[in-house]
């Protein structure tokens, strides 16, 4: 099949590979070029919509929408929030003219918000903090209404805690490696909260099952399994060889207790999916690379 991808990301980037190794023909748009991605690239930028448009005449059978502002320290809310959501609203609104068979987006666990257990979608309540998280609320709720009564078929991705190779250094995972590694300070702002740290070659793997099964039209991308941030450390000592902990180089606060953990009654689940990574192979992975 014919799959244009929008953003170049860090996880884009491995949904690339994933659906190239299947055979997949791809097309990215974004507005910078990849070196880590082989396959076509188009510059443009998605807020241009006219520009945009144009790449639709390569007659995508499916889009997969990765694009969304998420750097560190001020992603959350920003105003650029609002332009991404009517970029979805718009993009919705022009799928529904094409014969584009299914559009899939990434939205964000950060839109169930804190809870004091795993969510699940159709489920959990949304109940979103940020800018950030209203407003992936909106293009869902706004995407969702558009295309209800079109042919294309819908997906709403919610990705929990993602990292893979070449994610942001400013972002956790990235930090955390290179405090221990270099023996480095490093204050915690959380280590009673439980997250789920899903690989990005794990999220690529949960899209090209969801492409070729019938789910439901709203999923949950995660492992089901909550670390703290203690934890993480704590493996990634053990990968390394560190004695970061001992050490006494790391502070922290206690938190609030959440759990950000994806529902072990996700559809993702219950259709047979897995996670190939634990937290410990998929951050050996990025160790590696």
């Amino acid at each position: 099949m014919k799959v244009l991808i929008i953003g170049n990301g860090f996880i884009a980037i491995s949904i690339v590979q994933k659906l190239e190794t299947e055979g997949h023909e791809v097309l990215v748009f974004s507005r910078s070029f990849c070196f880590g991605m082989h396959c076509e690239q188009v510059l443009g930028d998605i807020f241009d919509f006219e520009n945009f448009a144009q790449v639709l005449s390569w007659d995508p059978d499916i889009i997969v929408h990765t694009a969304w502002i998420t750097t560190p320290g001020i992603y959350k809310e920003d105003l650029s929030n609002y332009k991404y959501a009517d970029f979805t609203k718009n993009l919705a609104s022009k799928v529904a003219e094409t014969d584009v068979q299914h559009l899939i987006v990434l939205g964000t666990c950060a839109e169930y918000g804190p809870q004091i257990s795993p969510s699940t979608a159709g489920i959990t309540g949304l109940n979103p903090q940020s800018l950030y998280a209203k407003q992936k609320v909106r293009a869902h709720n706004e995407a969702r209404q558009i295309l209800d009564s079109s042919k294309t078929r819908f997906t709403w991705a919610r990705v929990f805690y993602p990292y893979g190779p070449n994610q942001a250094e400013k972002r956790l995972i990235p930090r955390i490696i290179s405090a221990v590694t270099k023996m480095q300070a490093l204050t915690l702002d959380d280590i009673s909260s439980t997250y789920d740290w899903i690989s990005t070659r794990d999220i690529a793997s949960a899209l090209s099952w969801t492409i070729r099964h019938k789910l439901p039209m709203q999923i949950d991308i995660g492992t089901s399994i909550g670390y703290t941030n203690l934890e993480l450390i704590q493996i990634i000592e053990n990968l390394t060889g560190s004695d970061f902990l001992t050490k006494s180089r790391c502070s922290h606060n206690v938190g609030n207790s959440d759990v950000y953990v994806a529902g072990r009654d996700s559809a993702l689940f219950s259709s047979g999916w897995r996670p190939d990574d634990s937290l410990k192979s998929g951050l050996r992975w990025v160790l590696n690379e």
